[in-house]
């Protein structure tokens, strides 16, 4: 059984996919295999990854009808036969010594998440011919360490990050944590939270192991979308649920009350009202408002926790005042 099970979901992937899995070849960490979940590609995806399958006995491909980011992420979950799972995008490249580093890290400090930092990368680029080397054992040494992982990502009241793919997570600490189907963009926040109120530690360090693409063709990039609305409309109710299911109270159940109800209006109010464009711009913003009235009623959006500004915009923005409310966003 190897060590750690790295996932890759693709869905026309054929623009970065060899970049990206070279960068896997070449990690000086040899003991893992990779599910590369083939998330039914209309391009050449499944013969490349299936070229890589053959060249080397760790690479394995699972084909699946389409069915989103998330479903393929799942599915690489349960494929997954060690004791580690990790996980890149197809888009993105590690740096030779990620895996090794994260595994140094988390079985030094026994820890459920290891984590480093990313390097944000132009979209062509083509990797870093002399890269860093790093002595694992020193990295690992130097970690951070912590028991309170929750309450740290809320060092800043906003909340940290919410990367998945710059992690090693122990795949027993993580059970039950999956990603929410039909959920993309907003899928890597829900699993970042769920994972958060599950996990009991993780070990950090500030060396950055993952080239992350800035690619004007991803989802992040595309606008205020229905898509894009309803799927952070989804993760919201997701969040509630998961949240209000959580044995946490005090300070941590007030920080999660104020992450939830800002992300709520950054995607479900100040987006669609600021930047959603076009002739059927009402009928988009009707439905983001639809949304958001319905997690008000819920109690999950609380705008009294975002100041009186903001809360006398959400006000307006409810009961259909929007240019008023614009201004006030």
């Amino acid at each position: 059984m190897p060590e750690i099970s790295l996932i890759v979901p693709l869905y026309n992937a054929v623009r970065h996919l060899r970049p990206c899995l070279d960068s896997v070849k070449a990690q000086t960490f040899k003991d893992f295999e990779v599910l590369l979940i083939n998330d039914g590609s209309t391009d050449e995806t499944a013969e490349i990854a299936g070229e890589y399958c053959r060249q080397d006995p760790r690479f394995r491909l699972i084909t699946q009808e389409n069915g989103g980011v998330s479903a393929a992420r799942n599915r690489g979950l349960k494929e997954a036969a060690s004791p580690f799972v990790a996980f890149l995008d197809q888009d993105d490249m590690f740096h030779p010594q990620a895996l090794e580093i994260l595994y140094e890290m988390i079985c030094r400090h026994n820890a459920d998440v290891a984590a480093f930092q990313i390097l944000f990368v132009p979209d062509d680029y083509a990797g870093d011919p002399s890269p860093e080397h790093f002595d694992a054992v020193a990295v690992a040494g130097k970690a951070s360490f912590s028991d309170t992982p929750l309450k740290d990502f809320f060092r800043d009241r906003k909340g940290l990050p919410i990367y998945i793919w710059n992690k090693l997570y122990r795949r027993p600490a993580i059970v039950g944590v999956e990603f929410p189907l039909g959920v993309q963009p907003a899928e890597d926040t829900v699993f970042t939270m769920k994972m958060l109120l599950t996990v009991k530690s993780m070990v950090s360090t500030d060396i950055r192991l993952l080239y992350y693409r800035e690619n004007d063709a991803s989802v992040s990039k595309q606008g205020i979308t229905e898509k894009y609305v309803r799927s952070h409309a989804k993760a919201a109710f997701e969040l509630e649920h998961f949240f209000a299911a959580s044995s946490v109270d005090g300070a941590v159940r007030k920080n999660l009350d104020f992450y939830l109800t800002r992300f709520i209006f950054k995607s479900l109010v100040s987006q669609p009202l600021r930047k959603i464009i076009g002739v059927d711009r009402q009928e988009r913003l009707d439905r983001a408002r639809a949304y958001a009235a319905e997690l008000f009623r819920s109690g999950a959006f609380k705008p009294r926790l975002l100041g009186a500004k903001k809360a006398l915009a959400c006000k307006l923005y409810l009961t259909r005042h929007d240019r008023l409310a614009k201004i006030l966003v």
